[in-house]
């Protein structure tokens, strides 16, 4: 019986809670666009976009909570650089998308409230070429311009906000982490919105037809679609019971399969090639996922690797070795790789941050930060510089360098919990507690720990002392805090 629930979540819920409630206007990128059928009258919606922005921001600090996401930058950045560069082809170009990594091997994507889209590791991994990885954001981003959320938001709405996003951070748990959600989702009584979940496939052909447009509008090949989900389908007969949890969540019969690729050749045939950046991000996914008793092994595959196939594929190996070797601590091995790289392609990014971190993981601390300067000057608008240099520039007892970093980083991106902690950090080391203590709960909140937040808050509060605009300031994300505890009703 709860082996049929957890699948009944997972094949279910994903879609359900695949897209955003905000009624956009629908501009065409192109003249000949796909014509959608009409989804339903949507004149009696009562989610506004001012709360379904509020159930995001919940949702997302209650997916930090239950499962892992990546804290890397350099993949963080590529995989939201890639959703972009779909997005801007889609039917609400100027919408803002939340794409991030979730560290799992399983092989799924899912997407919920206010644009919010996430990729399991494991599926970038899956994925054999940038057009397929790039068409399963496609599918992803047309369940949010179709609107899919909007029941299950209304549905939500009648929950406070922090069960309201728990409701719905634990189904997209349960879809990325199957046996974790269905936990959460007793824990919050999910079952009101458990009703909503039967209109499912209609959802997945909606999010396929806008995704096939998108893929060809953006430059990737349509018909990668297809062949992805397709490879996928043909390998369960090798799985047994351990169907990909994507085909679980995306269920992929023969007829949608076929629809997809009926579709796709409507466009004409161009071969498009992978960007060097998908190669060394798999790399660094594969290279990172590996327990340190299993790295031996990988550093004799990349070693065969990097002899064979084209120049871009032998470095992509050799990279991949690089790390592999950086993480066995043989860092002398691995700066020589690099430099080599970094000779041969100084303009790739991913060669020269990883030659900076090799040697401030040797101990080399000036090496280190002359690299990352030299990266900085190069790539002035890259978030994954900015935060390694101020990490390691933290490291090395040069706070109010690393603050001009942090600072330059909250003006241009959305904060995320990494910067709050070195924030707190680097306040710390300069003696600015109060600021410390408020960046520390900052930290705690984006994760979905409020009670520790207000508890950081309370230290600074002391530690403002007389200080009146301060302490007013302090009371006040206190009292916010507090009142988000007492759960107030969405309406």
């Amino acid at each position: 019986m709860r082996s049929f629930f957890i699948v009944t979540l997972t094949f279910s819920f994903s879609c359900l809670f695949a897209a955003s409630a905000l009624l956009w206007s629908k501009q065409s990128v192109a003249n000949n666009r796909i014509k959608l059928p009409d989804i339903g009258n949507t004149s009696n919606i009562i989610i506004s976009g001012e709360l379904e922005k509020k159930l995001g921001k919940a949702f997302i600090r209650s997916v930090r909570r239950s499962i892992p996401l990546s804290n890397d930058q350099e993949i963080n950045d590529y995989v939201q650089q890639l959703g972009d560069r779909i997005a801007k082809f889609s039917e609400q170009p100027d919408r803002h998308f939340n794409f991030f990594v979730v560290r799992d091997n399983r092989i799924n994507a899912f997407a919920g409230p206010d644009a919010n889209i996430g990729i399991n590791s494991g599926l970038i991994l899956a994925t054999e070429s940038e057009s397929e990885l790039a068409s399963v954001f496609a599918h992803e981003i047309g369940h949010v311009t179709q609107q899919h959320l909007q029941r299950a938001i209304e549905a939500a709405s009648q929950m406070s906000l922090p069960s309201a996003a728990a409701t719905l951070a634990a189904v997209i748990v349960g879809v990325a982490v199957p046996g974790v959600g269905a936990a959460a989702l007793l824990a919050v009584q999910a079952g009101r919105v458990q009703k909503q979940i039967n209109f499912t496939r209609r959802h997945e052909a909606e999010a396929d037809r806008v995704g096939v447009q998108n893929l060809a509008d953006a430059g990737f090949d349509p018909r990668s679609m297809p062949i992805f989900f397709g490879r996928l389908q043909k390998s369960t007969r090798y799985y047994g019971q351990k169907v990909p949890e994507i085909l679980r969540s995306h269920p992929a019969p023969i007829s949608r399969i076929a629809d997809t690729s009926a579709r796709a050749e409507q466009f004409a045939y161009k071969q498009v090639e992978d960007s060097q950046d998908f190669r060394l991000i798999r790399m660094k996914i594969r290279v990172s996922k590996l327990r340190q008793t299993s790295i031996k092994g990988l550093i004799d595959t990349l070693e065969r690797e990097s002899k064979q196939g084209t120049q871009d594929l032998k470095d992509a190996a050799s990279y991949g070795l690089s790390l592999a070797l950086m993480k066995d601590r043989q860092f002398q091995k691995s700066r020589t790789i690099l430099e080599e790289l970094t000779q041969r392609k100084p303009q790739q990014l991913h060669y020269l941050t990883a030659l900076a971190l090799n040697e401030y993981r040797d101990e080399r601390p000036q090496a280190s930060l002359a690299l990352f300067q030299k990266a900085k000057d190069m790539f002035p608008k890259s978030r994954a510089v900015n935060l390694l240099y101020a990490k390691v520039l933290l490291h090395n007892g040069k706070p109010q360098q690393a603050l001009t970093l942090l600072n330059h980083d909250l003006q241009q991106f959305t904060p995320t919990p990494s910067v709050f902690d070195l924030l707190s950090i680097a306040y710390g080391q300069v003696s600015k507690p109060v600021q410390g203590f408020q960046y520390r709960a900052e930290y705690f909140y984006s994760l979905g720990a409020t009670k520790d937040a207000i508890i950081q808050l309370e230290q600074a509060l002391r530690a403002a002392g007389n200080d009146f605009h301060l302490s007013s300031q302090i009371e006040n994300r206190i009292h916010q805090f507090r009142a988000e505890l007492n759960a107030p009703r969405l309406f």
